[in-house]
């Protein structure tokens, strides 16, 4: 089994995503009885366990008193609206008590599938302390253990950001493609107690929400110019090395998808704009240019009026996630600009592209 970190490097043809979560209840919103002062285990929902002896807990907009501590967006740990719906897991981080969340998957993953893995987590502000690594553990059946300290296992998915996990007012995403193996049938959450070296010294606690595994279709287009690394570290709190672009430099995105003909921006997309998002966030004092080209076929005016409009895709996803519209400019060339002959399918494709370019501002 592996992970694999997707380097900002963008193809455009049409994928196909399938619509399927294996995760059966992604934003812990199915509940047995609602969350209370004398219960909030993650047992409160119909299809989330606690993996370890130390539990997990949940959280409820349902919980409407305040005295209780158990509520959304309002609970003893912190102040947090839900990502989407109701509810949401927590899990505290420390020394002597490890908690993770479990769920059986609705079908078992498929040998040689590719699948892409997002979850959603937010430090609970009344703990100080922060972890910088989160893990996904897959097993094939559902286990329960007395592991109070931390499961001692390197998971085979993990999420590494240096500066760790501090952002206690957003919820931040984590993303990565995984290749199976055939045999998980489960997935577990957290940080997993591994490596003696990286023993937590103080006390953390997270929320996470929505959680989803997603087989990709036509996998092997997504791969290509993927990295294969060991730690597979993706969350949009984290910048790949890569993206480090020079003033002036022409950079084509890989890895953004849109539908035949459309400028609709696909899911699939959205984890490498989010590493653009990060790179402008922390490089204010920058412009950005976007561009939107087309291959020869069909006719010329609809094809720079759909570059244009996938350029703008762009650009509207970087201003939704807080960038400066005055920063971003963008243009469609339609098929004015090939980079290939036209005269292949392949070279076709790579004229298919967004472009962007970084200036000083």
């Amino acid at each position: 089994m592996k992970t694999s970190l997707t380097i900002l490097i963008f193809i455009i043809f049409p994928i196909a995503l399938t619509a399927q979560n294996l995760i059966p209840d992604p934003g812990f919103e199915i509940m047995q009885k609602t969350p209370s002062k004398d219960d909030n285990g993650i047992r409160c929902t119909s299809n989330w366990v606690n993996a370890v002896l130390s539990g997990g807990d949940y959280y409820n907009t349902a919980a409407k008193s305040k005295l209780l501590g158990v509520g959304a967006p309002r609970n003893i740990f912190g102040y947090q609206q839900p990502h989407s719906g109701n509810g949401y897991a927590g899990i505290c981080i420390q020394k002597d008590m490890m908690e993770y969340v479990e769920t059986k998957l609705t079908n078992p993953l498929k040998k040689g599938q590719t699948y892409l893995i997002e979850f959603y987590i937010c430090r609970a502000e009344h703990r100080l302390h922060h972890v910088d690594e989160f893990g996904v553990l897959f097993t094939t059946k559902m286990q329960w253990g007395a592991e109070k300290t931390g499961i001692p296992i390197k998971p085979p998915v993990e999420f590494i950001n240096p500066n760790g996990y501090n952002d206690t007012k957003n919820w931040i995403k984590l993303s990565a493609t995984y290749t199976a193996d055939g045999s998980e049938a489960v997935i577990i959450l957290g940080h997993f107690n591994y490596d003696k070296k990286k023993r937590m010294k103080g006390k953390a606690h997270y929320y996470i929400d929505d959680v989803s595994i997603i087989p990709i279709i036509n996998e092997t287009n997504i791969s290509v110019n993927a990295v294969e690394t060991k730690a597979s570290a993706s969350s949009t709190d984290s910048i790949p090395k890569i993206l480090s672009p020079k003033f002036g430099e022409t950079i084509t995105l890989k890895n953004i998808f849109f539908e035949t003909n459309k400028s609709e921006l696909l899911p699939a997309s959205f984890f490498e704009l989010d590493k653009l998002v990060q790179y402008l966030t922390t490089s204010s004092n920058t412009t950005i240019k976007i561009s939107g080209h087309t291959d020869n076929t069909g006719n010329q005016d609809q094809n720079k009026i759909l570059s244009e409009a996938r350029a703008k895709a762009v650009a509207d996803y970087l201003i939704i996630k807080g960038i400066d519209k005055t920063r971003i400019n963008y243009i469609g060339y339609g098929g004015l600009k090939p980079i290939a002959t036209n005269d292949t399918d392949n070279g076709k494709k790579q004229n298919r592209r967004v472009e962007f370019i970084i200036n000083k501002n």
